[in-house]
């Protein structure tokens, strides 16, 4: 269920119906704001105009893989869906999520897609850090920015969705963000709840009492760097970027969590030094 963008799917809806649509569009923002359940849904009605939701045939979604990057399989993916003729549809939509976990080669292949896409295609980015996407592909397509959404009407969502006492859906809301997604996974996943308990209590931590709390929080065989640092970068989203010290913060969250995608690391040592030096 779509919450807070219905103007956005509206518009878009209005270009599609006077054939004014670009050939592609980053749905940017902070991550579980309602990006992608946009993009589906709009898709959604290239397909199927206004009738009830249907098993997509011109649609194509990609995420990031098991390590949490994007790499040139994905946008080859990507690239042999669009090349096909669309089957019902006007045109063959192709969903890229979080795509700033592309590698550098994945970008450079996207670029040329985005350069001379077939007219019967539609692109969609969907990103919560804009800047890692880089301007050779982002000045090509055009740009949709998603606020957060207000708490009363995530609440009222949580209510009337997974049915939760009205005071518990405000606690809830509050603590959002304005990310509707932040919310209900909240409310639903006891896993995400303690990962981000975690996460606020780390960046809570003095580096006098950081040890034995990294130590702990890395024992499970199943503990994963790169998804606990998709936590705190979600996090540190919601605080923002006000000063050089945030900046510097927010810079480092997301080298190590590249480096984590990518390279075998020690996760007690680097939560440890990631610690230290925010101290």
């Amino acid at each position: 269920m779509l919450i807070g963008h219905e103007k956005i799917v509206e518009d878009l809806k209005k270009l599609a119906s006077g054939g004014k649509l670009a050939h592609g569009y980053i749905f940017f923002g902070l991550a579980m704001t309602g990006k992608r359940t946009t993009a589906i849904q709009f898709a959604n009605f290239l397909e199927a105009k206004n009738g009830p939701d249907i098993v997509l045939q011109d649609c194509l979604l990609i995420g990031p893989d098991e390590k949490g990057t994007l790499g040139i399989d994905a946008v080859r993916s990507l690239k042999n869906f669009l090349w096909q003729k669309p089957n019902v549809s006007s045109k063959r939509t192709a969903i890229l999520d979080g795509a700033e976990n592309m590698t550098g080669e994945a970008r450079n292949a996207l670029l040329k897609i985005a350069e001379e896409p077939p007219p019967s295609t539609l692109l969609i980015l969907i990103t919560s850090d804009i800047e890692s996407i880089g301007e050779t592909v982002s000045s090509r397509l055009q740009k949709i920015y998603f606020s957060p959404v207000k708490n009363n009407l995530i609440s009222e969502w949580l209510c009337a969705e997974i049915g939760l006492p009205k005071k518990t859906a405000e606690e809830l809301a509050a603590r959002s963000g304005g990310r509707p997604g932040f919310a209900y996974d909240l409310a639903k996943d006891k896993k995400f709840k303690e990962s981000i308990d975690n996460a606020e209590k780390f960046l809570k931590l003095s580096a006098d009492k950081g040890r034995d709390f990294i130590k702990k929080l890395v024992e499970p065989d199943d503990f994963s760097l790169v998804d606990f640092m998709d936590f705190l970068i979600l996090l540190a989203a919601e605080s923002g970027i006000k000063n050089k010290k945030s900046t510097e913060r927010w810079h480092k969250l997301l080298k190590l969590r590249y480096d984590a995608a990518y390279l075998n690391l020690n996760p007690r040592l680097q939560l440890e030094n990631l610690l230290y030096s925010a101290n």
